[in-house]
């Protein structure tokens, strides 16, 4: 195992056993009746004019998806989701993180295909992270048989996943000041086509940890929740399974 290896399995490791800060959080969701704490996903047909550079890049080009708002007690973050051609679309916006830390600062989206009723995770179970100032995302699934790695493990990416941070631009539409930025495209053929998934969401500020969903917070060490306490992402028109 090469040290440039070792390197991006700590930080791998990090995002799984981090501190979590956070009180609470509030979800808002624009335009669509929702069931509490469940984030529907829209299909679009403008995720061709996405730059995976880690930021707003143009005014129109997260426009046509989902909006949630997730409301912390120190800040902010805005989460876009969308899904097109075979793939899931997510920008994460940390309106609270003006800091850079590069590769320090991180997202990670975590999604479950199975029925979530599993203490831990299994292989329908994939974490997938980005961290700022990197191009190269990563990926982990579960499975694993090792309880210090919450059951998750380090495999090589999809040729077609992207996961990417960044800054923001001039171009962002939340507020100006520079702050930090996740943009992801995930292939669904990995984790299975079907209109319902495990859904929890991690974004990492130095120290500070946001999550979705808002109650595993904390002052101390934690683990990733198991899959049956995360929240859900739904295609309210069961549109990832049309033909």
């Amino acid at each position: 195992m090469n040290n440039q290896f070792v390197g991006i399995f700590g930080i791998i490791l990090a995002i799984i056993l981090v501190s979590i800060p956070v009180v609470y959080a509030e979800i808002i969701l624009k335009g669509m009746d929702y069931e509490e704490g469940i984030i529907p996903i829209t299909i679009t047909n403008t995720m061709g004019k996405v730059e995976f550079d880690g930021q707003w890049s143009h005014y129109d080009e997260w426009k046509s998806t989902t909006l949630t708002e997730l409301k912390y007690n120190d800040g902010k973050i805005i989460l876009r989701s969308a899904h097109q051609d075979g793939f899931l679309y997510f920008l994460i916006d940390d309106l609270t993180d003006f800091t850079y830390n590069r590769i320090a600062d991180r997202a990670m989206i975590c999604l479950d295909s199975g029925d979530k009723s599993g203490k831990k995770p299994d292989k329908s179970v994939w974490c997938y992270v980005a961290a700022r100032g990197s191009l190269n995302g990563h990926t982990l699934n579960g499975g694993v048989h090792t309880v210090w790695m919450n059951y998750l493990g380090l495999v090589k990416s999809h040729p077609e996943y992207i996961g990417v941070g960044g800054t923001s631009g001039v171009n962002d539409r939340y507020i100006i000041t520079p702050h930090a930025a996740y943009e992801f495209r995930i292939p669904i053929e990995q984790i299975g086509f079907q209109d319902s998934y495990g859904f929890y969401m991690q974004v990492v500020n130095g120290d500070n940890v946001k999550t979705f969903p808002e109650e595993f917070s904390g002052e101390y060490l934690r683990k990733l929740p198991s899959p049956s306490e995360w929240t859900s992402i739904i295609s309210i028109d069961k549109s990832i399974t049309k033909k």
